[in-house]
């Protein structure tokens, strides 16, 4: 069963690895995807396409073989590498918390990387990368809906989460700030409506949702850019509804060092260099087992929501 960043974190012994994961978790976001643990380099599956045909019969009767369409999948693991080199007369003059401010940094910038990767993530654009929601979820996708370049309405984002099978798991819906400023907006206006209340995540914050749907929002990468902007066609952007669990979206990671998820290799005082070197491991992608788990809305003005 795949845990979250936290969850598995529960278990670590290792201080320096229970650092970077924190670092990594703190994040609205990430703090919700759950990851698999998988043996090897990826993980292979089936998605379900066509339905075999099935019919009542009469006595003495019979009824056509058929078959179901099975797509098979393969989710390879990608290699997220973070080296920190802190020069040795800095820790002499400056102790072990320059180091530790370089390896918050680099693990808050794996973070960054992924994050953006699972929303924006585009394979034919960096095959060392995986796709994100936003290539598997493309303009024709039968998961996409189109807002025709229009202010978001209650009425589609009703419809987008009505999109998302969630087979048991929690639907969450992730948008940009400004968006979520928006929804609550709506919520105060009386000619819109649209029931918003307010629960805590495990870091204390404020988390706000569409009835019992948790609001995701994101930020900005590592180079200061909305990862979630109204940087698509037309000045819009989109919305999307995930419902994360095993079989549905999640994450997966691999082993590194011997154990599953991030890992930090402390190499000490290398030859080549008068530095201290550590690296930050981890073996990471994602998997949507279930093709109706996610769902997109795009196409979406940057305007107040209608109902």
């Amino acid at each position: 069963m795949g845990l979250t960043l936290l969850e598995a974190a529960k278990t670590f012994r290792e201080p320096d690895r229970l650092f970077v994961v924190r670092e990594l978790a703190d994040d609205p976001l990430m703090s919700v995807i759950p990851f698999q643990d998988i043996e090897g380099s990826g993980v292979s599956y089936h998605v379900e396409s066509d339905y075999p045909s099935v019919a009542f019969r009469g006595i003495n009767e019979t009824v056509d073989a058929s078959y179901g369409v099975l797509n098979p999948q393969y989710e390879r693991l990608r290699f997220l590498l973070g080296v920190v080199n802190v020069d040795q007369a800095i820790l002499d003059l400056e102790g072990d918390r320059a180091k530790a401010d370089q390896i918050a940094m680099h693990a808050r910038a794996m973070r960054f990387k992924f994050v953006d990767n699972f929303i924006n993530g585009a394979e034919a654009n960096d095959p060392r990368s995986f796709d994100g929601l936003k290539t598997r979820i493309n303009v024709g996708s039968s998961q996409a809906i189109n807002a025709n370049t229009a202010a978001l309405s209650l009425g589609l984002l009703d419809e987008l989460i009505d999109q998302v099978d969630a087979s048991g798991g929690q639907k969450v819906l992730i948008m940009n700030k400004k968006m979520r400023r928006r929804l609550s907006a709506a919520s105060r206006a009386t000619g819109v409506g649209g029931f918003i209340n307010y629960t805590q995540d495990q870091f204390g914050r404020r988390v706000e949702q569409y009835g019992d749907i948790p609001i995701i929002t994101t930020d900005t990468n590592a180079e200061n850019q909305p990862i979630i902007g109204f940087s698509e066609p037309s000045s819009t952007t989109s919305v999307y509804c995930v419902a994360f669990g095993d079989m549905l979206t999640t994450g997966i990671q691999g082993r590194v060092l011997g154990n599953f998820g991030p890992a930090v290799e402390q190499l000490g005082l290398v030859d080549d260099a008068p530095v201290d070197r550590t690296r930050l491991h981890w073996y990471a992608g994602m998997a949507i087992y279930n093709g109706r788990s996610a769902a997109r809305a795009y196409g979406i003005t940057d305007a107040a929501i209608t109902a």
